[in-house]
């Protein structure tokens, strides 16, 4: 389920996204996957035809890693560079923030994906996928905005579900 959020500060324009999904396997198994230094090589294994490659300029995966993500060509954008802000173990909680290109480029001010891993039972959880945006104005916003979906962050929680669920020990 995606929904849109839009807030007006000071002509600012601030956007969220947000998707859930609920997942038939225990939040600690989902969030091992989030949290590891290996998820940036997995997703591309788990999704080449969303990711190109993601490379690890930065880091060890924990926070303050930097990677330049990179998407097959006629994507828009193609590249950027990201950060790990949060990575939250208490929480579940993986915040991303776009550093150069991408959306910045484009006129954003600001962006960020973060996942958010909450508990429903001992054997299910919901994976909380959101991406947040802003704009200096109405303008920028109608140029930017047919650009940035949830879709790529419901893949990657997809992926992942499946991957978790395909991978689970007897």
């Amino acid at each position: 389920m995606a929904t849109a959020i839009s807030n007006y500060v000071y002509n600012r324009v601030l956007k969220a996204l947000k998707n859930k999904m609920v997942v038939q396997a225990p939040a600690k198994d989902i969030w091992d996957v989030y949290s590891s230094p290996d998820l940036p090589k997995l997703i591309v294994q788990l999704l080449p035809s969303v990711f190109e490659k993601i490379e690890i300029v930065k880091g060890n995966g924990g926070v303050g890693t930097v990677l330049q993500v990179t998407y097959p060509p006629g994507s828009i954008p193609l590249t950027y560079k990201e950060k790990f802000v949060t990575i939250d173990n208490r929480r579940r909680l993986k915040e991303v923030k776009q550093i150069e290109g991408g959306y910045l480029d484009m006129g954003c001010t600001f962006y960020m994906d973060s996942f958010h891993i909450k508990e429903r039972s001992s054997k299910s959880c919901v994976i909380v996928s959101k991406t947040e945006y802003e704009v200096p104005s109405e303008d920028l916003l109608s140029k930017v905005e047919p650009y940035i979906s949830i879709d790529s962050l419901a893949e990657v929680a997809k992926a992942i579900s499946n991957y978790v669920l395909e991978n689970k020990k007897p």
